[in-house]
């Protein structure tokens, strides 16, 4: 049960250049909330404004984090009534106390330009309708908790970014794993950046060549799937292809909506095959440069989800775009700015326990008591924002896989997508790229720079299938012709 704050409530003005607040009211929600709510009265708004909010008891001034509010404060772009709520166990404590003249005082300040810029989308997999959320909205609580600080997100956890607004509160809802589909904007145009791992990053004598360092560039910003893609996101769809509705070994358990949908096969299921007879749809470019990649064969599923979504051209991202996604602006082995701390074959690493599911997991609950896939979305995040990046279930890539990512001239590379065609690949039947690791993998392949693939011909059930799941990814520009 919250604790009670007895509070009191005194006017305050603030202007930016013509916006000006004419009057405020604070009234606690008592008796059937400890919530305090704040109204105010804006004028003579002629650009998006921010309220800023300091409490007081008297002189002295009261702790009170972005976080324990909600309501209108960023990006307020017209005149009128607008009110924010203020939940004093998150501003003050648990404990009960009576703050005897509290007040607030509210300043105007312009908004930062990319207030209204849209950092997730949501789309419904049964209507098909797309709903845009923008970062005004995160930060003003229409969603639920969100956080910018990346610290707060674990013990020790740290990025380069400066600027972090991950919305956690999209675990709670269990719909953005079943029916909808969530995905983040990824801001990595014209960002250069070092993919794989440098030689001092310990990996139990795994990396050789896999995992060279290049400089690499990206030419578009793209969004991505928060979560893997999930056995009930699969169902939700549809049947495509062999008359099934889930190809998933862990089909069974009672939580198999909210594990990512396993067992699939990029040729069967995906995206069909290239050089195929019958299987070939006509060659294209494919977003972003892939000029060789085949169109999707429009018995796949990757063709209904872009059918059932208006078209919007969904795709497997690029490995070099599952990387960055990954990574965050980390250079470090894990997302969270940290290092495997612990390389051994029967130790967990306390580092990667916190963002993965390996094969360290704890299985007495589990059916039948053996490692195996997990639900969605219950480790931490990146500083992004994206969730499972590393274990739980490997990733499909777009691209064919060759032993180093290297494609000639010079350094940057952009968008690089690998080989050129299979037989390019020197790798047996075309294999593709496959990312992140997975549930039943040791934890020195618990790494963002880790690489491994898989056969793309193999027909289903697919060999060791239960490990390969995917996420997907669209581009963020509007006027992109699939």
């Amino acid at each position: 049960m919250k604790a009670t704050a007895i509070l009191a409530a005194v006017l305050a003005t603030a202007t930016v250049d013509a916006a000006v607040i004419k009057q405020v009211i604070v009234r606690q929600q008592w008796p059937w909330s400890t919530d305090v709510k704040v109204e105010y009265k804006l004028a003579e708004v002629t650009a998006p404004v921010d309220i800023s909010v300091r409490a007081f008891n008297g002189n002295a001034e009261l702790p009170l984090p972005a976080s324990a509010m909600k309501g209108d404060l960023y990006g307020v772009s017209e005149s009128g009534i607008g009110q924010f709520v203020i939940d004093p166990v998150k501003a003050f404590g648990n404990t009960k106390v009576a703050i005897a003249d509290f007040r607030v005082e509210l300043e105007v300040t312009e908004s930062a330009a990319n207030i209204n810029e849209v950092l997730y989308k949501i789309f419904d997999l049964t209507s098909g309708e797309c709903t845009d959320v923008t970062r005004s909205e995160l930060l003003n609580g229409k969603y639920g908790a969100v956080e910018t600080d990346f610290a707060n997100i674990g013990n020790g956890f740290n990025t380069p970014l400066s600027d972090v607004i991950i919305w956690t509160g999209v675990t709670n809802y269990p719909g953005t794993k079943t029916t909808k589909l969530v995905m983040r904007k990824i801001p990595a145009a014209s960002r250069e950046w070092m993919i794989g791992a440098p030689d001092d990053e310990a990996s139990y004598n795994y990396k050789n060549d896999r995992e060279k360092q290049h400089k690499v560039v990206l030419t578009e910003d793209f969004f991505i799937g928060v979560f893997e893609f999930t056995q009930g996101q699969w169902k939700t769809i549809g049947k495509t292809l062999y008359d099934t509705q889930n190809p998933s070994e862990f089909s069974g358990a009672e939580d198999s909506d909210f594990r990512p949908v396993d067992s699939v096969s990029y040729g069967c299921h995906l995206r069909g095959w290239p050089d195929l007879a019958g299987q070939k749809t006509g060659e294209k470019v494919n977003w972003p440069t892939n000029s060789y990649m085949h169109d999707i064969v429009s018995s796949r599923w990757l063709s209904a989800l872009r059918s059932k979504l208006k078209g919007v051209p969904f795709d497997l991202p690029t490995e070099a775009q599952w990387e960055f996604a990954c990574r965050a602006g980390t250079t470090t082995a894990l997302y969270s700015g940290k290092n495997v701390s612990i390389y051994s074959s029967s130790t967990p690493c306390p580092n990667v326990e916190e963002l993965a599911w390996t094969r360290y997991a704890d299985v007495s609950t589990l059916p039948g008591g053996t490692n195996q896939s997990h639900p969605v979305g219950l480790k931490k995040p990146n500083a992004f924002g994206l969730y499972d990046m590393l274990g739980n279930i490997s990733e499909w890539c777009l691209n064919y896989y060759s032993d180093d990512i290297s494609t000639g001239g010079d350094e940057p590379y952009e968008n690089p997508c690998g080989p050129g065609s299979a037989s390019g690949s020197g790798v047996p039947n075309g294999s593709r790229v496959i990312r992140g690791s997975d549930w039943s993998s040791t934890q020195y392949y618990t790494r963002s720079a880790y690489r491994n693939n898989h056969r793309q011909y193999e027909s289903v059930p697919i060999s060791n299938g239960n490990v390969l799941g995917f996420r997907v990814v669209c581009p963020a520009a509007s006027d992109w012709v699939k």
